[in-house]
């Protein structure tokens, strides 16, 4: 058994901490001693529930949970660093952590000092290429300070990390050609974003029986997020060709605290209300909503940071046995999806390539075995029993 201090900067009362942390520490908790130091936005705090659900989870697996409340601006990224580092310091003394895992790269700072200060075993869970992505995605210029200090970091956390946790092989194999490195030997794990199969599981699909005339055709589902290197609008355009070849189809769209975007963005388009359902879902109830769609979409920015990324909502729409399609240069989302043929991959996102995929993607929706292709590839790449196998020999081999 060891004894873990879990960093992340992502709040586990989101969705994404919830499905991407909570759900790995409650498999670890029972073979290690896991205290968990979160950053919390104050709308999550706020709301009783799902608090209340959090900790009666946590305590439920013996897993000790502090949270700081998060801020959101420079001196409040300096504030949230330093009560981390005051609250990791005072558990590193009282409770003698071995391991200090640390989720991101802002979360790593903090891991970094504690194995200067107190030599505690450092695990580097990297998550992608984070000062990039802020580059990416518009919030930083490359020239900028923050970005240098961000990529110095990153050399730092590289270099001292015991272990360095990749979502990527394709993202590990770019990592190892920084010239810092090549004479250097970094111990990389690669694992994925993982789904829980028992949540997310095709089985639990029910019959529509005495349900409307328009939801028994086809339905295109879109979940999670649709700003930064999301490509929304594109994902329009193809349901628009979907929309051509299938009149009667519908899109369903399941996002969290961007619905005014998308309803302005939808205003650009010909859909009328029964073409588009839009809902808000918690993480225990995106399955259930997942349930009622055909197939999945998403479309990213080919950028570099990109090569490092796993989009979470593929493993989901995979083990519900749904077929997805998605455009190339992201990660390793086309080994994936090429493993048993269960998507549709674009090279561009041209109007005639979206002509293509919206056939290619009805006509392999219909084949009968996808469902079981889709879920053997979510079963091989992002089952979150092996992710938890994976980090607990991790962490026994610190």
């Amino acid at each position: 058994m060891k004894r873990v201090l879990y960093i992340t900067y992502d709040g586990i009362l989101e969705p994404l901490g919830e499905s991407q942390v909570l759900n790995y520490l409650e498999g670890l908790s029972g073979s290690h001693q896991i205290h968990l130091l979160s950053f919390e936005k104050k709308e999550d705090i706020k709301n009783a529930v799902k608090l209340s659900n959090i900790k009666k989870k946590c305590s439920n697996s013996e897993i000790k949970w502090f949270y700081i409340t998060y801020r959101k601006s420079i001196l409040g990224t300096f504030y949230n660093i330093l009560t981390g580092v005051i609250y990791s310091i005072f558990v590193e003394i009282r409770h003698k952590k071995e391991i200090v895992h640390t989720r991101s790269y802002l979360s790593s700072l903090i891991g970094l000092i504690l194995k200067i200060l107190f030599g505690t075993k450092f695990l580097f869970d990297m998550r992608g290429l984070w000062a990039d992505e802020k580059v990416d995605s518009g919030v930083w210029l490359r020239k900028s300070v923050l970005f240098k200090i961000s990529k110095r970091l990153e050399k730092f956390f590289l270099i001292k990390a015991d272990k360095v946790i990749s979502l990527t092989e394709s993202g590990v194999k770019e990592i190892k050609t920084f010239n810092y490195l090549k004479n250097r030997e970094i111990d990389f794990e690669v694992i994925r974003t993982c789904t829980n199969l028992s949540l997310f599981n095709p089985s639990a699909k029910k019959e529509e029986i005495n349900t409307p005339v328009k939801d028994k055709f086809f339905k295109l589902g879109y979940v999670g997020s649709v700003s930064l290197w999301y490509m929304f609008e594109e994902v329009l355009d193809f349901f628009k060709a979907v929309k051509e070849i299938r009149p009667l189809s519908i899109m369903h769209i399941v996002n969290k605290g961007e619905h005014p975007f998308i309803r302005q963005t939808l205003r650009k388009y010909s859909f009328t209300n029964e073409d588009i359902i839009l809902e808000t879902a918690g993480h225990s109830q995106v399955a259930d909503s997942m349930r009622k769609m055909d197939a999945g979409i998403f479309f990213i920015k080919p950028y570099y940071s990109k090569i490092a990324s796993a989009p979470t909502k593929l493993g989901e729409f995979l083990a519900m046995g749904i077929p997805c399609i998605t455009n190339k240069g992201i990660g390793d989302t086309s080994k994936i999806i090429e493993y048993k043929k269960s998507g549709i991959l674009l090279d561009d996102l041209k109007r005639d390539s979206l002509f293509r995929g919206a056939e290619q993607l009805l006509v392999l929706k219909d084949e009968k075995n996808i469902l079981n292709r889709c879920r053997l590839t979510a079963e091989k790449y992002f089952s979150l029993e092996e992710g938890i196998k994976k980090y607990n020999k991790v962490y026994e081999s610190l």
